[in-house]
Formats: structure tokens, C-alpha cells, sequence
């Protein structure tokens, strides 16, 4: 078949679908019509909603980048305060307000990224205080949240706390779950480091032989901690 009746027959083609448009369309006009009013319905309710979310999502980080703040705040007298800012007389007295500040948003937005990420400081501020149990209590709610990523450095964090007071089951429960499923903000590796830390005293064949798959591993943090590890199994 030449080209030129190839183009006829797809010039024909288009043809009859235009004409076969246009008779639909006029036989349901009132159908078209009414349909169409509903598609544009619908699309300004998720333009409305989108917008409405995007909204939210700026108040909140609003909210948290007001608390992130009073960590910089100034301690001292006022009138030597350098960049004219919040001023706290005391560090205990700047940290109260830091925690008090974390967890107003944490509590405003208990389940957003914005409002774990503020209990997650919350937690690691009672925690620089020694306030053991507060800490405790809040990196288990983010570690319990269906924001996987969080959650994943609640649990990481969590572990740690629990390896500082000696409850290597505990921790060590909670770095399986991370080495079986890592997220972008605590890989696999990190996790591995970590259990293989945890495991030094109680189970240390394993420490070593986690480490040692990881001493050559082409990513200088994960070779240097791997290294490191290995350096304080050598020592026991």
C-alpha cells in the first residue's frame, strides 16, 4: 500500500471519530453538560482541598520552626544577648521552654510528620536532662507511629537508651526490626553497626561476624564504625 492511500485511510479515519464526536455530543448535550459540571465540580473540591492541606502543612512547620528557636535562644543577661532574640537567664530555664515548646506542636499535630518530629526532640531534650522516663515515653510514641521513617529513628534511639541501662534484649529487638526493614533515614548498615554495638558483651561471635561484612563495604562511615567495632571486640 503507497503512502498516499495510507494517508487517505488515516485522514478518513479521523474524519468519521470527528463526526462520530460531534453526533454523540449533540444527541447528549444535556448528559455532556451536566457530566462536565461535575467533573469541574469535582476537580475545584481536590484543587480546594490541595490547597487546604498544603495550608495545613505550612501552619504546622510554621509551628514547629518557632519551637526548633528556642533552641537557639541566648543565655545571659538580655542586654548581651548578640543577635537581640528569645534570652533565657538559665540553661534549665531555656531547656524547660525548649520541651515546653516541642511538645505544645507534638500535641497540636500528634499525627503529622511535624508532630513527631517535635515529640522526637521532646524526647532527646528529657533525655539531656536525665529525665529517663519522659524520654522513654515519647520515643515510644513516635517509634509506634505509621510515619515509617520516624518511627525508624525513634526505635534507633530507643535501642540506645536501652543499651546505656543494660537492657540489650530490648534494644537488641528493636535493631532486628531495623536491620529487617530499613528506611532512607536509618539504613540497613547503621542498623547493623548498631546491633553489632548492642551485642558486643552478650553475643559477640555474631558482633564480629556483622562487622566483618561490613569492614570492606565501599562507604567510609559504615567501614570506619565497622572497624571500630571490631577494634573494641579485640580489646574484650
Amino acid at each position: 500500500m503507497d503512502r498516499i492511500t495510507r494517508e487517505k485511510l488515516k485522514h478518513d479515519r479521523l474524519q468519521q471519530e470527528f463526526a462520530h464526536t460531534v453526533q454523540y455530543l449533540s444527541e447528549h448535550r444535556e448528559k455532556v453538560r451536566k457530566y462536565g459540571l461535575v467533573a469541574a465540580g469535582v476537580l475545584v473540591v481536590v484543587l480546594t482541598l490541595w490547597g487546604f492541606l498544603s495550608y495545613r502543612r505550612n501552619v504546622r512547620q510554621e509551628d514547629l520552626r518557632k519551637a526548633t528557636l528556642v533552641l537557639d535562644g541566648f543565655v545571659g543577661d538580655p542586654a548581651q544577648n548578640p543577635t537581640g532574640g528569645l534570652s533565657f537567664k538559665t540553661q534549665a530555664e531555656k531547656d524547660a521552654a525548649a520541651e515546653k515548646a516541642f511538645l505544645e506542636v507534638a500535641n497540636k499535630y500528634p499525627k503529622t510528620r511535624e508532630g513527631l518530629i517535635a515529640r522526637f526532640q521532646a524526647a532527646t531534650l528529657a533525655c539531656d536532662q536525665g529525665k529517663l522516663a519522659d524520654c522513654e515515653a515519647r520515643f515510644q510514641e513516635v517509634a509506634k507511629s505509621s510515619d515509617a521513617e520516624m518511627a525508624s529513628l525513634a526505635k534507633l534511639s530507643l535501642a540506645t537508651l536501652y543499651q546505656a541501662q543494660g537492657r540489650i534484649p530490648e534494644a537488641e529487638t528493636l535493631l532486628r526490626q531495623l536491620v529487617a526493614s530499613p528506611t532512607p533515614l536509618v539504613s540497613k548498615e547503621q542498623a547493623q553497626i548498631a546491633l553489632a554495638k548492642a551485642l558486643v558483651r552478650t553475643k559477640p561471635q555474631e558482633a564480629r561476624s556483622i562487622v566483618e561484612s561490613l569492614k570492606d563495604i565501599d562507604r567510609p562511615p559504615v567501614s570506619r564504625a565497622a572497624v571500630g567495632v571490631l577494634g573494641e571486640l579485640s580489646q574484650r
